[in-house]
Parts: C-alpha cells; structure tokens; sequence
C-alpha cells in the first residue's frame, strides 16, 4: 500500500540533491495537490510511517518529503541510516583505482562528504539503531569523520560502522594517512579505559587494529558479543558485563580478569606469537560450553593438567595448531580427556606435505570419550601424528558417527565466522586424501560415516 498522492500526479521529477529538503524551506511540488480525503496512510501513527520509512533507503524516505506537510519530516526520524555511493545514486565504477586517477576520487570523495553531512544536518538523531558510512576517505577528512562518530554518540545509534575502503578493500589513495578513531567519544582517557558509558543500548562490541589501547576494561549491563581483534598495544583487558555470551580475543598474550561474567559459554582465544599459551587466557567460567584456542606452538600435556577442571562443562572444542606437533599431539587427548560432556572436535590445521613415519605417543589411560559424536579435521595434510590421534580417538569414542576430513584450510576472519580456501598445493591435497582413504577404512567402526574432501 502507497501514499495516495505521488509525483506521478502532477509533481516535476526529482533529482538526488532534491531529495533532501532544508528545514525551513517550502515543498519543492510544483503544481499545488487537491485535499485528499481518502489518504488512509498519511492518517497512520507517526512511530508507523517512520518503520516503513526505515525499510527504504535514505533518499528514498527523503522523497516523501515532497509528498505533503504531513510527511515533510517523517523521513528524518528512520533508525537506519546506510549511506554509500549506491545511497546518493553516485556514478562511480566499481573497479575504478583511486591511486591512477587522485583528482576524481577527491572530487567525488567530496561530493560524498557533503552529501552525508546534508542527511545528519536534517536528521533529528533520535532512535538510530545503525549508522554505516561506506567510502573510501582518509584523515583527510577527520573533521567530518569525527563529526560523524559524535554524532552516532550523542544519538545513542547502537551500530556505527565506518568502512573506509572501496568495494575491494581499496583505500583513498596509496599515500593517503588513515583516520584515527576518536576514542574521546566513547572512552575516559584515565589509567582504565571504559568505552561502553555512553552506549546504553549496546549489545554487540568490536575492537579491530585498536594499536593505542593499552588497558581496557569493559562494564556493561547489556553487553552480549564482545570482539578484541589485533590490538597490539593491549596488556590488560577486565569484564565486568552481566549479559555477555560470546567473547573473541586475536593478538599476543594479555592479562584477562573476568570480573563478572556468569554467563558466558563461547570463548575464543586466537594467540600469535610463538610460545604463548591461550590457555592462560582461561578464567574461571563455569558455564562455558564452546572454546577456540589458537597455538603458534605446541602444547607441553604437563600445561593442559594444570587446567583441567576449566573443561568440565565443554561440549564443543576447535583447535587451531599452526606447526606440526608431532608427539605433543597427545595433548589433545589429555584436553578431551578433562572434558567429558565434549560433543563435537574440530582441529584446524596448517601443516605441510610431510612422509609417515612412526612415532612413539604415550596415550592418556582409562580416556573414554563417551559423548564424542563428531570430529572434523581442515586443511589435513596427512601429518602422521594426526593420524596417530584418529586412530586413538577411534578406539575410545563409542558413540562417534561422523569423521569429516578437509584438505583444505579454514581460516578465521573474525566476527565468529569461518572460510574454507581452496588451496593451491593439488599435490599436497591428493597425496592426503590418499593417507586418510587408505589408513582410516580399515579402522573405522561401521556406525560411523567417514567424508574426506
């Protein structure tokens, strides 16, 4: 259902800059409307109108200005606000490369800029539930840019993206300087930064390539989804959040208090540098049922033991080791040993072609993995200690029924979300499709359904 009265009756076609009207000037209709007794929809509630509003884009909702003083500034009020070129009908070509042609992408980067600050200039920033800027712009622009952050601050916006890049991930220009966050909207610059005071209504929270933080705390009542991504001048980090389910932390090792977190049930540890153990990142979390760790190295069975009781609620565990392991590979045993509600293993991996060979591991004694149900494997390699843990897990999971090996890898990309990429080694992908179809039939009960990809 549609406004009764619409430019087709007798309204001059609109241009994009037409769209928005200043707040004291005079509808743009050209030829004066007769009253309109049957308008059923202009009659709906304000809250209504501006939900339908909210389904279009900006310049879409800007046009119904022009429809009658009733809707001059209904448009004004949408809680959604996506603004990028496709926004403001900008003839810019998807593959164009900012860096052979500078002048047009400053003339069209600003043009950009103007349109945006016209769209929150006649914005009454109340209620805005997202604010996203997609373009490719530099600190050349600060001034708007912050204008922009204070902007979704002051409104209370639960959702800010800034995606300062093109389509492809291109940037401004190759010399370009990179806008610096204004953390001053969102932060107390003391010893402890607490960056959540000023959003009430938060629910989900990312941090990515946040260098110049270095001890955060985050305090919040409603907070659920927590993301600390590559800030590599963190040392600490402190929750105190009521509500939080999900936290995900990528970087070197730092100091973890989990000052209150009672729900909290999916933790994942990404650790980078080289004998840094994300175990060490645990807590005492007594409801966790899901945990990622990263190793840049292996993992010694004596550091697992000192973790044992962590694991007991653990129904789902993802490792990711980025070396071979060898012998250290009964480490995973041990883990699944202290954790006898796990369901579901999954073991990312990043080895190379390596020849079988025989290895001497000293297996955990009376391991029964009663709950063990499936075991995943990406980006195998045929590594012969990994086939060696197989052929444990086998004998000890009496309720296993799927055993899926990928020879392709799985990288993480943030945000709990996975990629499989196809990898370009053919040879390494045969020759382990090879080890896995040879070697593991012969072991495999009849129950359980073996996939190798």
């Amino acid at each position: 259902m549609e406004p009764t009265s619409s430019p087709a009756q007798g309204w001059a076609p609109l241009t994009a800059d037409d769209c928005i009207l200043p707040k004291k000037r005079k509808t743009c209709c050209s030829v004066q409307q007769p009253a309109q007794n049957n308008d059923r929809i202009s009659a709906l509630p304000d809250d209504i109108l501006i939900k339908v509003l909210s389904l279009m884009t900006v310049m879409e909702a800007a046009v119904t200005a022009c429809l009658s003083t009733r809707w001059r500034h209904l448009w004004g009020n949408v809680d959604h606000l996506i603004l990028d070129k496709h926004t403001f009908k900008m003839q810019v070509p998807e593959n164009s490369n900012n860096n052979e042609n500078p002048d047009l992408w400053n003339q069209e980067a600003t043009k950009f800029v103007s349109k945006v600050n016209e769209v929150l200039h006649h914005h009454n920033g109340n209620g805005i539930k997202k604010i996203e800027v997609k373009f490719p712009l530099s600190s050349s622009h600060s001034a708007d840019l912050d204008h922009w952050v204070e902007f979704a601050a002051t409104s209370g916006s639960k959702t800010l993206n800034l995606i300062l890049s093109g389509y492809h991930g291109m940037g401004a220009t190759r010399h370009a300087e990179k806008y610096s966050f204004p953390l001053k909207h969102f932060v107390d610059l003391g010893v402890v930064l607490n960056i959540m005071s000023s959003c009430c209504a938060l629910r989900r929270f990312g941090l990515q390539r946040c260098h110049r933080l270095i001890n955060m705390r985050f305090a919040h009542a409603k907070l659920v989804d927590l993301v600390v991504l590559g800030c590599k001048g963190l040392i600490s980090i402190s929750i105190h959040a009521e509500k939080l389910k999900y936290f995900s932390y990528k970087g070197h090792k730092v100091d973890i208090e989990y000052e209150c977190t009672p729900v909290l049930h999916k933790l994942r540890a990404f650790f980078v540098k080289n004998n840094e153990c994300p175990l060490d990142f645990l807590g005492h979390l007594p409801n966790l049922t899901a945990l990622t760790l990263q190793f840049p190295t292996c993992l010694q069975v004596s550091r697992v033991l000192q973790h044992s009781k962590r694991f007991a609620g653990l129904k789902n565990i993802v490792l990711c080791l980025l070396t071979s392991w060898k012998t250290s590979i009964r480490s995973v045993a041990y883990l699944l040993k202290d954790a006898p509600l796990v369901e579901t293993l999954v073991l990312q991996v990043y080895g190379n072609l390596q020849p079988q060979s025989k290895l001497k591991i000293i297996w955990p004694k009376k391991c029964i993995l009663g709950r063990l149900h499936a075991i995943r494997i990406r980006g195998f390699s045929g590594e012969p200690e990994l086939m060696r843990l197989l052929s444990f897990l086998l004998k000890r999971s009496p309720w296993l029924k799927k055993l899926d090996i990928d020879t392709h890898p799985h990288k993480y990309s943030g945000f709990n979300k996975w990629k499989r990429k196809k990898s370009e080694d053919a040879t390494r992908c045969y020759y382990a499709r090879g080890v896995a179809l040879t070697h593991l039939p012969l072991e495999i009960p009849s129950t359980v359904t073996l996939r190798v990809r």
